[in-house]
Order: structure tokens, then C-alpha cells, then sequence
């Protein structure tokens, strides 16, 4: 993600959530961070989930493992709220809230 991705969800973040500017920047690099190690390996990240506990998830976008699991195009535009990943627990997709996202594992 560049850099100018990453102070779109920041900005985001903010509006959503009204928390100050320093903590949603932080936020965005670290899920920009997640998602670039995800594109490598396996990653373990935790998230909110809508009935606001706290979800433990192993994902990755490696291309080898999700290709197996790309049927066709997208139909529509990418979220650009979501994170979606290929959950290796579930062997589906998933995605989450960026404005939800806690930490990952380094």
C-alpha cells in the first residue's frame, strides 16, 4: 500500500471513529504493514467483530495459495473500507472493517 493509501485510511479512520490523527495513522501503516506481510506468508492479525468481540484470524494473499480460490472477476469495485484475505483456518474469504483492526503478529 502506498503512502498515499495509507493517509486515505487514516483519514477514514478518523471520521469514522473521531479518535485523534496520530493513533489513526499509526493504525493504517500498521494495517498497511499486515497486509503487504500477507501478501508473503501467513499472518495472525486480531480485529472487532460486529458483535464486538475480538476475532483471532490467520490470513494471507500469497499467491499461491489463494489462486486455487479465485473463481472469476470481481463484479464489483473493491471496498475500499474492508481488508479481504483468504483465511487458512476456514479455507475461505473473509474480510473486516479497517476502522476494526487491533494488531497483528509481527
Amino acid at each position: 500500500m502506498e503512502t498515499n493509501a495509507v493517509e486515505k485510511d487514516a483519514k477514514r479512520i478518523h471520521e469514522v471513529t473521531g479518535r485523534p490523527m496520530a493513533e489513526c495513522e499509526e493504525q493504517a501503516k500498521q494495517i498497511a504493514e499486515c497486509v503487504r506481510e500477507m501478501c508473503d506468508s501467513v499472518v495472525e492479525f486480531f480485529y472487532l467483530k460486529k458483535d464486538g468481540t475480538t476475532r483471532q484470524a490467520f490470513g494471507t494473499l500469497q499467491h499461491e495459495v489463494v489462486i486455487a480460490h479465485v473463481t472469476s472477476q470481481p463484479s464489483k469495485e473493491p471496498n475500499p473500507d474492508l481488508v479481504t484475505y483468504f483465511d487458512t483456518e476456514a479455507q475461505a474469504w473473509r474480510s473486516f472493517k479497517k476502522v476494526n483492526f487491533k494488531s497483528y503478529v509481527a
